[in-house]
């Protein structure tokens, strides 16, 4: 028994030897630094559980601490081997840091924040889908209509009454906010795989949007056109306005 703790105890002070340093973000620069006053020269080596990254390689002096500028490209565990002249005598060291999407493990809150505003999102469609099922268009246009006093009030009023007529304008753009959530939910996951596959969907998707937002604008000069229209044959003195 007392020699299993002896075990034990000789294990979790050899993990607790390399420490693990701050995490990195995939793609930006990382500072690797180990401080060392007294060195003349320090060399590392970057291992992943794919192998060996850099070996070897000279750290830079920067007073009292030695750094090195290095750019991790994938999320994995990064374990760093150290050599340097401490005192005058051969020393080593030994440190790991994990690179992910955000630079962070823990994204939890942000997380939950992300899929609480994904199901309001969902339940802002439900409520303007069934809605919109229970609008009397014409009799909505015909109010428009009847309550005309001015140009300026009419286009607004024409313009929510299009975008909410033509359901596949709103539900295009909550459809948008939908991506744009699960993209950053699978960021903070730090997917990496999956994550360059929703931005590339995303991207289209936003491009997309252009073109829906320039048909929306068409559809609502051709609806106002047709308002003027109607408002002149019923001579509301739209002509006259200034």
């Amino acid at each position: 028994m007392f020699l299993l703790i002896f075990l034990m105890l000789i294990l979790v002070s050899a993990e607790d030897s390399i420490g693990q340093r701050q995490d990195a973000q995939i793609g930006i620069p990382y500072l690797i630094s180990q401080p060392c006053a007294s060195c003349s020269y320090i060399n590392i080596s970057v291992l992943t559980k794919d192998g060996v990254i850099l070996e070897n390689v000279p750290m830079v002096n920067n007073g009292s601490t030695w750094i090195y500028n290095f750019t991790p490209n994938t999320s994995l565990r990064y374990d760093v081997n150290g050599l340097g002249d401490k005192d005058g005598v051969a020393d080593s060291f030994a440190f790991w840091f994990d690179a992910t999407l955000s630079g962070e493990q823990n994204n939890s809150s942000i997380i939950v924040s992300d899929i609480v505003l994904l199901l309001i999102v969902i339940g802002v469609m439900l409520l303007i889908s069934n809605k919109h099922k229970n609008t009397d268009f014409k009799k909505e246009n015909k109010k428009i209509i009847e309550s005309h006093k001015n140009m300026g009030q009419t286009m607004v009023k024409g313009l929510l009454y299009s975008l909410f007529k033509n359901t596949f304008f709103w539900m295009y753009f909550l459809g948008w906010i939908i991506v744009l959530i699960l993209k950053d939910v699978v960021y903070r996951f730090n997917s990496a795989e999956i994550y360059e596959y929703f931005t590339i969907g995303a991207n289209v998707y936003s491009l997309g949007l252009i073109l829906v937002v320039i048909f929306m604008l068409g559809n609502f000069i051709t609806y106002m056109r047709e308002m003027v229209d109607v408002l002149t044959d019923n001579n509301w003195g739209v002509g006259n306005e200034e």
